[in-house]
């Protein structure tokens, strides 16, 4: 076999390998015995035509193709075996022209695992905020949409709007002179607070079939801080007005829908649910800082098509949230005032990122040597079965392939567990 590696760029080889025309002949004489019965040429009986006669009507190329077809399987492995790559994907093969007589000429570009360079993985500083404290204001808040989620509908007819109640528009949109797409059947609470566009206080006193135009300059302040400073303008058509009643926040409420013995209780977990959030996104800023200064001390390259892969799973599970919402990715790319573009190259180095994290804690699980035992194996299949809802008994059994992932993880967190232990974390 010849066969010569050019380079290895961004994670995809690219060499060159020599068919014998022999093996390209013999590839020829298959197919023509397979394929013989569908021609017909003139002199001779259906499927009893020479070869020759067969390319002579129908073009020497004839069985051109289905013989590369055939033979370039076991030659392209050939040359990855020979070359020792660590090949991934499928390999972009093109053959050049094909004289008779003459070997073959295929150049190749496949990716590869990814070769990762660890730097210095000790010693990394970094700064990140505080984890948020929890408040009585935010216990409020939290209880508000429980009662909110639990409430009585019922439609006003032509009655005006007050606060409390919810009001379904349809409305166009200006900003800053650009026109975004027109929103249907947008809901939205009308609050004494700003709400999410900023005009939902204008709506209270109006009732259904009301048009209302307004101008809004968001200020400083606006929740939203991608539309600071912004000039929006409305044009709103109210749909239908909704009382909302909610039922009394005591401990009856409690008992009914928290399933707790009073009132005390349930601001208790609710507090406790909002601290162990609160914690999550500490830990989710924490460990990115991390990373983000990993990638700066390694060196990996990602293949496009893994990004590929990644990214359209990442998108996939925006987009059902999104949906599970009450929402469209198209409002969600008006109200945080960015484009399908932007959202996807977010997405994509979100992918990038999580590749580049996977390839370098798994050079740091080789280099330490890390290894998990059984024991925490089945643990982890247990814990990984509660998370997706999944009965726990059995689940080494139950996740099949899903196992070498959890063993996977297991191993990535002792490995980051040492990062973590040889870095400097600041709070500010």
């Amino acid at each position: 076999m010849n066969a010569v590696l050019e380079k290895i760029e961004k994670s995809e080889a690219h060499f060159n390998f020599k068919v014998e025309y022999k093996v390209f002949e013999e590839a020829l004489d298959k197919v023509y015995k397979i394929k013989r019965g569908n021609y017909e040429v003139p002199g001779f009986r259906k499927g009893k035509a020479p070869r020759f006669a067969i390319e002579a009507k129908y073009g020497e190329t004839i069985f051109y193709q289905e013989a590369l077809d055939m033979l370039m399987p076991n030659e392209y492995q050939a040359a990855v075996d020979k070359l020792e790559l660590k090949t991934m994907g499928e390999p972009d093969i093109e053959v050049g022209y094909i004289e008779k007589g003459k070997d073959l000429d295929v150049k190749v570009v496949v990716p590869v695992l990814p070769e990762v360079t660890l730097g210095e993985i000790e010693g990394i500083e970094v700064t990140i905020p505080k984890a948020e404290e929890v408040t009585e204001k935010d216990i409020d808040r939290q209880l508000e949409m429980l009662q909110i989620k639990n409430k009585k509908v019922t439609d006003r007819g032509m009655e005006p709007a007050v606060i409390g109640d919810t009001v379904t528009i349809d409305y166009d949109c200006e900003l800053d002179g650009n026109k975004l797409d027109p929103v249907h059947d947008y809901q939205t609470i009308l609050d004494e607070e700003v709400g999410f566009l900023g005009f939902e206080s204008q709506l209270v006193g109006k009732k259904k079939g009301d048009i209302v135009e307004l101008e809004k300059v968001f200020p400083d302040d606006f929740p939203q801080k991608q539309l600071v400073g912004k000039t929006a303008r409305f044009q709103i058509t109210v749909k239908k007005v909704e009382k909302i009643e909610t039922l009394p926040l005591d401990d009856t409420f409690a008992q009914e829908v928290g399933k707790v013995k009073n009132l005390e209780e349930l601001r208790q977990r609710t507090r406790e649910e909002l601290e162990q959030a609160a914690h999550q996104r500490y830990l989710m800023a924490r460990n990115k800082a991390i990373y983000m200064e990993l990638f700066k001390r390694c060196k990996v390259e990602i293949p496009e098509f893994l990004i590929m892969q990644r990214a359209t799973g990442i998108l996939q599970q925006f987009e059902e949230q999104v949906r599970s919402e009450g929402g469209t990715v198209e409002l969600y790319l008006q109200m945080m005032n960015k484009t399908q573009e932007e959202l996807k190259n977010e997405i994509w180095e979100d992918a990038e990122n999580s590749l580049k994290s996977e390839y370098i804690m798994d050079e740091v699980i080789k280099e330490k040597g890390y290894t998990v035992t059984e024991e925490e194996i089945d643990e982890g299949c247990r814990e990984f079965a509660l998370s997706v809802n999944m009965d726990p008994e059995n689940a080494r059994e139950k996740l099949g392939p899903l196992v070498s992932k959890v063993e996977f993880d297991l191993k990535v967190e002792k490995a980051f567990q040492y990062v973590l232990e040889h870095a400097k974390i600041t709070e500010e």
